[in-house]
């Protein structure tokens, strides 16, 4: 395995203040805030008079998704000058909504800002997933969605009145913070990361690729469907990202002064919210117990949060130009099916939330699935005396008895479960922990299928497993960052 070409990646990455991290999330707010405000009526905001063709919207936005894809998957260096250039044509189009102009341009106007807003969606993906710290990421998906997320309760106007000027100066606030921190992003090609190729000496976990992306669309499909239910109910919208919000700073907390990863909690708010779409179905009998339901759809929401950290995890074994756009990609299909899903139960939409509900339980299950995978990818660190290089020398198979007879690493305690395997076999593990299959470990080791089967029924026996989940739960036990020798 290349360690130098993703230790290469690792010191690029950057750490940002929270303060500037809030800045950065105010695209989310910008997005999200400005959509609520203009949905009620169909009018620009929901307070002018200006009609806007939705059918037109929505090509609109499946326009804009399509050009992002195309654009980080051909011009990935060049994302953050995009993201530049977007922000400061989003600031203009909301600056010409001050000005007296003729109806049809400030219709114009409006979807011009649709377009850049949509644009940038994928832009924003991409720099958590290529620029940021593990650190600098989580503090952008908890403490900094959770500002966000609560400034979006608040304009979606269920308590607060806000009037058009005032939200105009709302979004021009948000978008010049937006570019202060756009301005802080490298913006030199260099800065981004090395993407593999065939002379990378890097292998794919296919399988745990595969595992993620479904993961992706199935997080992405509750992201869209838990705020279109939750509007169905009076101050729904509201009471699902203010419990977003709450949650999302508790989840900070407990990383920042707890060390515990978000990742573990995932699971848990998956299952809250599946228990929230089956209570949105007894609702239609017990009316109050919608807002009980919104509230667990809304721990639901924290986990949809976290889905460029999944991109983030997997750069880090395996750093593809394609991993954002794919994201960006599955979670346009996933809005284009939950729209298909709507239209499908128009007639009975008691058995939406029940639909909704499965989904859910099919999305604690993947989660599970690759769960202990993720951990240990993001608290694997790569030694720093690793020497950089194009490419690191071909390993080749040792002897079975000198397997056997070399010793685990020094590195590991006395105590650790690890320390009776041999140096070979320690190699495995580290693989099978980061989600690669046995096939895909004999090419990364260059030995042969058989002999990596040999080892995984020896560490099996040696450490009491039976799974390859449980070799990886086992990992993320132990107190060091990492077990490869």
């Amino acid at each position: 395995m290349n360690d130098s070409f993703l230790l290469d990646n690792q010191r690029k990455r950057r750490e940002y203040s929270l303060k500037h991290l809030c800045c950065f999330v105010m695209f989310s707010f910008w997005q999200m805030g400005f959509i609520y405000f203009m949905g009620p009526a169909l009018n620009i905001d929901g307070r002018t008079p200006l009609p806007i063709d939705m059918d037109n919207l929505t090509i609109l936005i499946a326009g804009c998704y399509v050009l992002s894809i195309t654009y980080m998957i051909f011009l990935p260096r060049y994302v953050v000058w995009a993201e530049r250039v977007c922000t400061l044509a989003a600031i203009a189009t909301v600056l010409g909504l001050f000005l007296p102009l003729p109806d049809e341009i400030l219709k114009g106007l409006i979807y011009a800002h649709v377009f850049v807003c949509c644009t940038m969606i994928g832009f924003e993906t991409f720099i958590i997933v290529n620029f940021l710290s593990e650190k600098s990421a989580i503090y952008t998906l908890t403490a900094g969605y959770g500002l966000a997320v609560f400034l979006i309760a608040l304009v979606q106007n269920d308590f607060l009145a806000i009037t058009f000027p005032v939200f105009r100066v709302i979004t021009v606030a948000a978008l010049l913070l937006l570019l202060i921190f756009t301005l802080r992003l490298p913006a030199s090609p260099k800065a981004c990361p090395r993407y593999v190729r065939k002379d990378s000496g890097l292998v794919a976990p296919k399988k745990l690729l595969t595992g993620t992306f479904i993961l992706v669309f199935v997080s992405s499909l509750m992201g869209v469907s838990g705020p279109s239910i939750s509007a169905e109910v009076r101050h729904g919208v509201f009471v699902t990202y203010f419990v977003d919000a709450a949650a999302s700073v508790v989840l900070f907390y407990l990383y920042q002064k707890k060390d515990f990863h978000p990742f573990r909690c995932i699971s848990v708010c998956v299952g809250l919210s599946c228990i929230g779409f089956l209570l949105m179905y007894v609702a239609d009998f017990v009316p109050w117990i919608s807002y009980i339901s919104c509230a667990l759809i809304g721990f639901g929401m924290v986990a949809c949060q976290m889905v460029p950290l999944y991109g983030l995890a997997l750069m880090k074994s395996y750093p593809s130009r394609y991993l954002s756009p794919t994201i960006i990609g599955l979670a346009l299909v996933a809005v284009l099916v939950q729209g298909g899903m709507v239209e499908a139960f128009r007639s009975a939409p008691s058995m939406l939330f029940l639909a909704y509900a499965v989904v859910m339980v099919i999305l604690a299950i993947l989660y599970l699935q690759v769960e202990p995978y993720f951990l240990y990818t993001m608290r694997r660190k790569i030694p720093e005396e690793v020497q950089l290089s194009a490419a690191e020398p071909v390993k080749q198979e040792m002897p079975e008895q000198e397997e056997e007879s070399a010793p685990a690493a020094e590195t590991l305690s006395a105590d650790s479960p690890f320390a009776v395997l041999s140096k070979r076999e320690l190699e495995v593990v580290d693989l099978i922990a980061r989600g690669y299959s046995n096939a895909e470990i004999a090419n990364v080791l260059v030995i042969s299928v058989h002999t990596v089967n040999d080892h995984t029924k020896k560490i099996y026996r040696k450490l009491n497993v039976h799974s390859r989940l449980e070799v990886a739960a086992l990992a993320n036990r132990q107190k060091e960052s990492y077990i490869e020798v």
